[in-house]
């Protein structure tokens, strides 16, 4: 990436951007080059600018205070915000901008919906006033969630039925029936089954009015919507943003029944939806689903596994699931079957998990520094807090994979020591001279698997979210499913020195100093509050007793010193720094350092 994508995807306005979005961004926008002493007059300017290089000053009016711009800073126009900014602002040395036409952001921004809703907590994190048409977006602050299966009769429609009929209660709902064939949520609420969207005139009325005049009235609070149900023609995915933009305006809860028609369509819907209920027949049949969500969860997405007592019979022992339960046929009709399940004490687990307030714990990314968390983890389940998200990278994500993994505090000691104890570290430094790398992953990826087995991310509670570097330096990716065991290794792997984790079709790394986590990569799911948790050491952490290669240890330093810091917090609810005084690295002594800190800042997380 040249210096002005690496300018954009530092900008707090676009930090929360995917890579393709960042490549979009770049084509819309134009350099200008600006010439020592060129004045621009604040209240005339009707774009977005960046400064690319170079330093500016901004003159404000009725104020005497001079700001200066440099690279990285922006002024302008701020997409769907009420600010303003007045006064003249002029270039001090010969500079460069990239500008962005106001029309062509606001285009931008609502070509994804996942990105506005990112954006829009972003300026408003930032202080900026959101303006109305910006409120009407980002108010309601909608939850999407998806009902899906990828077997015929497996009761995903209603299941999705359900959750609408139980959402309506704390929202208004609406229920988008996605399915070709099959049992169409219609059925349920006893309604009559409506033209899909997918058979709209392309020469018809404008998109949000046809929309408008699809909504099926089921009763105060829930609505219906046929995108796809019956259609005899494969709906276009494009379709779905502006849907769910036009839906967000008036809804709390976006619910959607989803099937497997379409591959297309079904890997749009779960890359949008916030929160997926899988539903299958029976244990066996979830292993078939593993590799549609580990190619299409992408960004944090919650997926939950719905086993259908109907078909399996009474579950008693399904760790990291969910049961929906076998309900009485209906007496008088499907819809009031529903309305008697709705509040049930069988439902109500399934419904909560919806509409709780959600919460993420973002671990900023470090190296030797991380294993201090392992403290705080102590702290954290010594109180019984917990949250609903764990967000981590490199060394980080390996301390609270660990601590999951653990079912005591003397299992967590054991296991930080089989990967970070000097003596245990140096066998996972398997030499392969001469070739791409310097260590094998062989090694790491055998203890990962000895420490993790088969254990899939998206069945913890705290749900333990990787972000990996991905083909090298190429990008990074979000993994909220797949094999804790791949997560574990490819977060040991430091890129290029050691050899990186296939996962699915990829190969994967630490992702560590090129990136890091950030608060706002939280900012496009539906998390309601992030705490940072970050370490701030008075020592610098080594290994000392001479049993780790000197090139290993030197390497740590070095990559510790690329690593960019600042990025990752400042727009957090809650930020905590555990502040410590430790050089070596011995991880029991460690744990215990940072525990006696820990203990009076979890506090902060008591609900």
């Amino acid at each position: 990436m040249d210096v002005t994508g690496t300018i954009l995807a530092r900008i707090p306005l676009f930090r929360h951007c995917l890579e393709e979005e960042l490549r979009r961004l770049r084509t819309i926008g134009t350099i200008a080059d600006v010439k020592k002493g060129h004045q621009f007059d604040l209240k005339k300017v009707n774009s977005l600018n960046v400064v690319v290089n170079g330093i500016f000053e901004i003159e404000s009016t009725g104020n005497t205070d001079v700001v200066y711009l440099a690279p990285g800073s922006f002024f302008g126009t701020i997409p769907f915000t009420e600010n303003r900014q007045a006064g003249r602002i002029r270039a001090l040395v010969d500079s460069s901008l990239l500008m962005f036409a106001a029309e062509d952001m606001y285009r931008f921004l609502l070509m994804s919906y996942r990105c506005l809703r990112g954006y829009l907590k972003v300026v408003s994190r930032m202080g900026f006033v959101v303006s109305d048409v910006g409120t009407e977006y980002f108010g309601g602050m909608t939850r999407i969630i998806t009902a899906y299966g990828n077997q015929q009769g497996a009761g995903k429609s209603l299941l999705a039925s359900l959750i609408g009929a139980s959402l309506k209660e704390m929202g208004k709902t609406v229920i988008l029936d996605l399915s070709y064939a099959g049992n169409s949520v219609f059925n349920f609420f006893e309604k009559k089954i409506t033209a899909p969207l997918s058979h709209r005139a392309e020469d018809g009325p404008a998109f949000e009015e046809i929309i408008r005049g699809r909504i099926e009235r089921v009763d105060d609070g829930l609505d219906l919507v046929n995108v796809a149900f019956g259609s005899k023609v494969k709906v276009n995915p494009d379709i779905l943003s502006p849907l769910l933009f036009v839906l967000t305006k008036e809804y709390r809860y976006i619910v959607i029944d989803c099937g497997d028609d379409d591959p297309g369509l079904r890997d749009r819907v779960i890359g949008l939806s916030d929160r997926v209920f899988a539903m299958v027949k029976n244990k066996k049949d979830i292993r078939s689903l593993y590799d549609v969500f580990d190619a299409s969860a992408r960004e944090g997405q919650r997926i939950y596994y719905v086993l259908n007592e109907y078909h399996a019979g009474d579950v008693r022992d399904y760790p990291g699931g969910l049961t929906l339960p076998k309900f009485d046929a209906p007496s008088a009709g499907e819809y009031e079957r529903l309305r008697r399940l709705v509040g049930s004490e069988e439902l109500a687990p399934l419904v909560s998990l919806v509409t709780k307030k959600n919460r993420a714990l973002v671990l900023e990314t470090g190296l030797l520094n991380a294993l201090f968390y392992g403290g705080f983890f102590g702290a954290m389940r010594g109180a019984g807090v917990s949250c609903d998200l764990l967000y981590a990278s490199s060394y980080a994500y390996i301390v609270s994979a660990l601590s999951l993994q653990s079912g005591s505090g003397a299992e967590f000691r054991k296991r930080m020591d089989q990967f970070f104890s000097e003596d245990r570290m140096s066998k996972l430094l398997d030499i392969t001279f001469p070739t791409d790398h310097v260590f094998k992953n062989d090694s790491v990826m055998k203890l990962a698997g000895e420490t993790c087995g088969n254990a899939r991310i998206e069945t913890f509670r705290d749900l333990p979210v990787a972000m990996l570097g991905q083909g090298g330096t190429s990008g990074r990716r979000l993994f909220s499913t797949g094999y804790l065991r791949d997560m574990v290794a490819a977060a040991f792997c430091l890129y290029p020195v050691f050899e990186e984790v296939p996962i699915m079709d990829g190969r994967y790394n630490a992702g560590y100093p090129g990136f890091s986590v950030r608060a706002e990569d939280l900012f496009r799911i539906d998390v309601d509050e992030t705490v940072c948790v970050s370490v701030r050491n008075a020592m610098k952490p080594a290994y000392r007793d001479g049993k780790l290669m000197s090139f290993f240890t030197r390497y740590l330093d070095f990559v510790g010193e690329q690593a960019s810091e600042g990025a990752t917090s400042d727009l957090a609810d809650e930020r905590i720094v555990l502040e410590v005084s430790e050089k070596d690295v011995r991880p029991g002594r460690i744990i215990d350092h940072s525990r006696e800190i820990s203990d009076r800042l979890v506090k902060k997380l008591s609900r």
